[in-house]
C-alpha cells in the first residue's frame, strides 16, 4: 500500500521529491534495490543546480541526507560500492554540517571500506571531516545520475503446470556478452550492461529452489527470457521469498546469496541522520509459512475452522433438531448401540428407534408391527396388516 500510494503521489516540485523518497524507502523494504536506487536518484535530481525544481531550503532538516543514505544502501546491495561511497559520504557530510552524527551512516561507510579492502580496490577513504566530500559532491552525483540510461524493467509469469517460471526483460537486441546471469540453488543474479552502464536487474533469494542445470537464458530480438525450472511443481506466490528450506545438498559451484532485508529496513527507518529514532523492523514472509498452491494469503484452514464453529453454534429446530440428536447419538455410540438403532429403525418402517441391542436382537419388527397412535399398517393394495395392539 505504501508503494502504490507513493507512486500515485508523484506530483511536481517538493511533493514529487518526497514521493520519490518515500517510494525508494518502500522498495528498500521489499529488497528491490534497483528500484530503490532509481527513485532515490530521481529525487536527488530534482535538487540539481541549475536544472532543479526544488529549493534545498524548502526541505525539512535531514531529508536530503536520508535520501542519500537510501541511495547508498541500495547501491551497496547492488554491488556498486564506489557509487555507494559517494552517496554515503554526502549523507555523512550533510549530517555533520547540521551538527548531527549519524551512526548508521558511519556503519555503512565502514561496510563499504571493508568491501573495497577485501576486493583489493585502491580507494582512499576520508578519515576526518576536513577530508570529507566537498560541497560540489552533490552536483557531481546528480549529474552522473542524470546521464544514466533508463533502468531495465522485468516481469514474470508461470506455466500452467507450475514447473517453470519465466522472467521477461523487454530490452531489444541484447547480446550474450552484455548479460550476466548467475543461477543458484535458490538465488538469482541478473546484471545487464546498457550503454556502458551495469544495471543489477535482479539480485536476491528466490521463493523456492530451482534446478540450476535445467534453467536457461533465451535471447530474442525484442526481449530476453530467463527460464527457471522449479525443483517442485507448484505456483510461487512471488518471485522472491525465503528460498529452499535445506541447502546442504547444493553443489560447490552454486552461489548462496542471501539478502538481509529486515536489518536494512530497520537501519534506514531508524536513521534520521541524528540516530535518535527508534528502530522499526520490517515484517516479511517467514519460512514457516505454509506453502499453498494458489497465489492467495487467505488462511483457508482457519476459515474452515470458523465455519465448523458457526455450524456447531447453530441451534436447529423441529425435525432438524431431532435428526441432529439422532446423528449425535449414533456418532458417539458403540457398535452394539448402532446395530440396535439400525435394525429397529429399518425393520419397523421408521416407527421404532431403540438403542438396546439385547432387546432388539430377538425381535422381529416386521411381524410385531406397531403403528403410531391414530395410524395403521396397510399393504400396497390398501389391505390392513396385522400389528401390535391391533390384531383385528
Amino acid at each position: 500500500s505504501a508503494l502504490s500510494s507513493s507512486t500515485s503521489g508523484c506530483s511536481p516540485d517538493l511533493d514529487r521529491f518526497r514521493a520519490y523518497s518515500h517510494r525508494s524507502a518502500a522498495h528498500s523494504h521489499l529488497a528491490d534495490w534497483s528500484s530503490s536506487l532509481s527513485d532515490a536518484e530521481a529525487a536527488l535530481s530534482l535538487l540539481s543546480v541549475p536544472d532543479g525544481t526544488v529549493s534545498i531550503e524548502a526541505l525539512r532538516e535531514g531529508e536530503e541526507a536520508l535520501v542519500n543514505l537510501r541511495a547508498g544502501v541500495a547501491a551497496f546491495h547492488l554491488r556498486q560500492v564506489d557509487l555507494a561511497v559517494g552517496f554515503l559520504e554526502e549523507a555523512d557530510r550533510l549530517g555533520k554540517e547540521a551538527g548531527r552524527h549519524g551512526a548508521v551512516v558511519g556503519d555503512w561507510l565502514k561496510k563499504c571500506r571493508e568491501k573495497l579492502a577485501g576486493s583489493g580496490a585502491e580507494k582512499k577513504m576520508p578519515a576526518t571531516a576536513a577530508e570529507a566530500a566537498p560541497t560540489s559532491a552533490r552536483s557531481t552525483n546528480i549529474a552522473s545520475a542524470a546521464k544514466r540510461p533508463e533502468m531495465p524493467k522485468y516481469q514474470y509469469y508461470q506455466s500452467d503446470s507450475g514447473s517453470v517460471l519465466t522472467i521477461q526483460i523487454p530490452e531489444p537486441n541484447v547480446k550474450p556478452e552484455n548479460l550476466h546471469v548467475e543461477f543458484g540453488l535458490d538465488t538469482l543474479t541478473v546484471i545487464l550492461t546498457k550503454q556502458g552502464v551495469d544495471f543489477t536487474v535482479i539480485c536476491g533469494t528466490l521463493f523456492d529452489a530451482i534446478d540450476v542445470d535445467k534453467s536457461k537464458v533465451v535471447y530474442k530480438d525484442e526481449k530476453v527470457l530467463i527460464k527457471l525450472r522449479k525443483q517442485e511443481k507448484h505456483e510461487w506466490h512471488e518471485l522472491f521469498g525465503a528460498g529452499a528450506d535445506k541447502k546442504k545438498g547444493a553443489d560447490e559451484g552454486e552461489t548462496q546469496t542471501k539478502t538481509n532485508a529486515e536489518d536494512t529496513a530497520m537501519d534506514i527507518d531508524s536513521e534520521k541522520v541524528s540516530g535518535s529514532a527508534s528502530p522499526k523492523k520490517a515484517t516479511g514472509t517467514g519460512s514457516a509459512d505454509k506453502t499453498r498452491p494458489y497465489a492467495t494469503h487467505k488462511d483457508w484452514d482457519a476459515i474452515e475452522r470458523d465455519l465448523k464453529k458457526e455450524e456447531e453454534a447453530e441451534k436447529p429446530e423441529g425435525e432438524e433438531a431431532l435428526n441432529k440428536l439422532f446423528q449425535q447419538i449414533y456418532g458417539n455410540a458403540d457398535e452394539d448401540t448402532r446395530r440396535a438403532m439400525m435394525k429397529s429403525y429399518q425393520t419397523s418402517g421408521g416407527t421404532v428407534l431403540s438403542t438396546n441391542w439385547n432387546e432388539v436382537k430377538g425381535k422381529d419388527y416386521e411381524k410385531e408391527r406397531q403403528a403410531p397412535k391414530g395410524q395403521e399398517w396397510k399393504d400396497w393394495e390398501g389391505n390392513r396388516l396385522p400389528q401390535k395392539d391391533n390384531t383385528d
